[in-house]
């Protein structure tokens, strides 16, 4: 069955329809933006803006094989296109296919070397395939490209945990805290690794911190009590629990902590 194509509608026509299916995308009406990308599409059949937007829709609705067949479709069309790669190595990911993933990750970075997205998500899963060498270069990579990338810290951070690098793990968070200092997680998660590391007197004031930047932090409260039980201060360990608790009704780890601490000082 032949495909028939208007071309009397002016290219400047389905670009202005573009325009306003990514807006539409943008606000999160996805109904609304995956329609107008049908629309485009019944007037030119391979238009690659609407068929990588449609797979950008379905990636975000959790369809990841429907985002694979899209993306997949959008290579077919603009094979030189470096974010239908990475796009579709997200959703390859996603879906647990990591291997295949990197293989589309490399061709985007081959395509475009400064792809700090795909940079960035190649470490990540080369991190969850605990290729935790080539998962650091990617992540200093990225922020070569952007200094001020500060969750390139935390991913950086985690790798050397995994790797049982703590103290580099500690160097990497101060280094995204001092890029971002207003950051509740950087300060709850530096407080963390310090607790883990039993060094209590300096985590105390990072979590404090936290909680002081998001006072809705659940589990900045909960490592505080950690905190505040290696300091031998019980009795507010056992409040910060209570916070914990109160902010996050069957938070395991606060129940735990609290049920143990009580134990404790029932002896």
């Amino acid at each position: 069955m032949a495909i028939s194509i208007d071309v009397s509608r002016k290219p400047s026509e389905l670009q202005a329809s573009l325009i306003n299916a990514e807006k539409l995308h943008l606000q999160g009406k996805l109904q609304e933006a995956w329609a107008l990308y049908q629309t485009i599409l019944r007037q030119d059949p391979v238009h690659y803006g609407a068929i990588h937007g449609m797979g950008l829709i379905a990636a975000q609705m959790k369809s990841y094989s429907m985002a694979i067949d899209l993306f997949n479709n959008a290579i077919a069309v603009d094979s030189s296109n470096p974010r239908a790669y990475s796009n579709l190595g997200n959703a390859l990911a996603s879906e647990g296919k990591r291997t295949l993933a990197l293989k589309n990750f490399d061709i985007a970075i081959k395509l475009d070397p400064s792809f700090i997205d795909a940079i960035k998500n190649r470490g990540l899963v080369r991190a969850e395939l605990k290729q935790y060498k080539s998962a650091l270069t990617d992540f200093a990579r990225v922020l070569e490209l952007a200094p001020g990338y500060w969750r390139a810290h935390i991913y950086t951070a985690n790798v050397l945990i995994s790797m049982g690098k703590l103290d580099k793990a500690l160097h990497a968070y101060d280094l995204g805290l001092a890029a971002n200092p207003n950051s509740a997680t950087l300060c709850n998660n530096l407080g963390a690794i310090l607790c883990s590391m039993g060094r209590f007197k300096l985590a105390l004031p990072r979590l404090e911190r936290a909680i002081k930047i998001n006072p809705q932090y659940a589990e900045a409260f909960n490592n505080r009590a950690v905190a505040l039980i290696g300091l031998n201060r019980k009795a507010d360990a056992l409040k910060s629990y209570d916070h914990a608790l109160e902010l996050k009704p069957g938070y395991q780890d606060a129940l735990t902590g609290k049920a143990k601490l009580q134990a404790n000082l029932s002896h």
